[in-house]
């Protein structure tokens, strides 16, 4: 309600910048979410799809949860000291197994 709908009270709200930035993380806090639970077709799936992709040297793009937005690498899965790692443009990064949510071939 504005002043102009006859709310006087309103142009005295005053916000302390501690109270704020409160607001703010409460707000981010607001939007996170936790992680699914993948189930066992999901996990062969991927298996499935790795074995493909590193057999036949194709790219897969692997989403990996966090908690505001998911993260999408693009890249060539291989295996290197008994861990997954993805080689992309940027160089060869390890995927955390425990944040996958999909994989799948890169178009």
């Amino acid at each position: 309600m504005r002043i102009a709908d006859g709310n006087i009270f309103e142009a005295m709200r005053l916000v302390l910048p501690e109270h704020r930035e409160a607001m703010k993380r409460a707000a981010v806090e607001a939007k996170k979410r936790s992680k699914p639970t993948l189930d066992e077709d999901a996990w062969q799936e991927i298996q499935y799809t790795l074995q493909e992709a590193m057999e036949r040297q194709l790219p897969v793009a692997v989403t990996l949860f966090r908690p505001l937005e998911d993260e999408v690498l693009i890249g060539a899965p291989m295996m290197r000291s008994g861990s997954l790692w993805l080689h992309t443009e940027d160089g060869a990064l390890p995927i955390d197994m425990r944040r996958v949510l999909k994989i799948a071939f890169a178009d």
